[in-house]
């Protein structure tokens, strides 16, 4: 919502500079996709496993585990939002998921127990069906 042109960080400065804070995923790679929403960092990765960071101190908000092993490549979350409903929409191979972003827990009024299986109701053998939400979907406002 604002915008810095960040000209107190300049070549003559820099060297002042420190970490801040950290926080250790604990997975073997080292980059993964990020979204900054307002003052947390959301993050997901190829474990399916996400979690809220208070952007300023680094302090661990919530963590979700689908228990689901990717195989897919996971590039994002979408964040969307009406009034107080705020939710976090993430896609776990072949499911899509709608978490509450302020606990990180599962909507249960979302699909089933908080999550849609996007292989049912196409007309064919579900378990047949090889479809993965890799990508983050799209949020506007109207």
């Amino acid at each position: 919502m604002h915008y810095s042109k960040l000209a107190q960080i300049n070549r003559g400065n820099i060297k002042n500079l420190a970490v801040a804070w950290s926080f250790d995923t604990g997975e073997p790679a080292a980059c993964r996709p990020a979204r900054l929403l307002s003052r947390r960092t959301l993050r997901n990765n190829a474990d399916t496993e996400d979690f809220a960071l208070d952007a300023a101190t680094g302090k661990l908000l919530w963590k979700f585990d689908s228990g689901i092993k990717g195989t897919q490549p996971v590039r994002g979350l979408t964040y969307w939002s009406s009034g107080k409903d705020k939710r976090i929409l993430v896609g776990v191979m072949n499911f899509l998921y709608a978490l509450d972003a302020k606990t990180g827990k599962p909507i249960p009024a979302f699909g089933q127990d908080g999550r849609i299986d996007l292989r049912r109701d196409l007309g064919r053998e579900t378990e047949q069906q090889s479809i993965a939400l890799t990508s983050p979907a799209l949020s506007t406002r109207i």
